[in-house]
């Protein structure tokens, strides 16, 4: 058993979700790139102009796109949990979060399970906002859950199993019932 499948006390419901394959294979590509790219670059010889900077320049660069932005991407985006518990709804992004959402469990006036267009209604994946405003949390797939809350904001909750969230935020909501 792994550390990641425990449940903190008091969760009712646990999703964890990662993107697409195509993400984790662009990244890949981003970082063979960036490793070879300054030996490329510096196959026939380095050009007049580099050659008093020498690696100067393509260093931080190998660096920076080769491991920071993936490395970031990797921990601190390209995952995301779902979680309820009986006062809130939780959504956050990344092993280490860097971005999180909670819901208390009062303000949820209305829960509806969606299918949406991801690139059409709201341009791809992620966090992201509708043309009417509406706050998208999601990491793949085209269904979710759709809240509306009290302050009369709305937000969708990408999942792969949406009825089963439903469920779990609708007893939330109604404990004992």
């Amino acid at each position: 058993m792994s550390v990641a499948a425990l449940r903190p006390a008091g969760v009712v419901y646990r999703e964890e979700q990662y993107f697409a394959w195509w993400i984790y294979a662009l990244l890949g590509v981003m970082v063979a790139l960036a490793w070879l790219g300054p030996f490329w670059l510096h196959r026939g010889g380095p050009q007049p102009a580099v050659a008093a900077q020498g690696w100067r320049l393509e260093v931080p660069i190998v660096l920076a796109v080769g491991l920071v932005l993936p490395s970031t991407l990797v921990f601190g985006v390209l995952r995301m949990t779902t979680e309820v518990t009986p006062t809130d709804v939780r959504v956050w992004f990344g092993w280490v979060p860097t971005y999180r959402r909670f819901v208390p469990i009062g303000s949820v006036q209305k829960i509806e399970v969606v299918s949406y267009r991801p690139l059409a209604d709201f341009g791809g994946w992620g966090i992201r906002t509708g043309r009417d405003g509406e706050r998208v949390l999601r990491a793949r797939g085209d269904r979710g859950v759709r809240l509306d809350l009290a302050d009369g904001t709305r937000l969708l909750i990408g999942s792969q199993k949406p009825e089963a969230l439903a469920v779990a935020i609708e007893r939330a909501l109604r404990p004992g019932g």
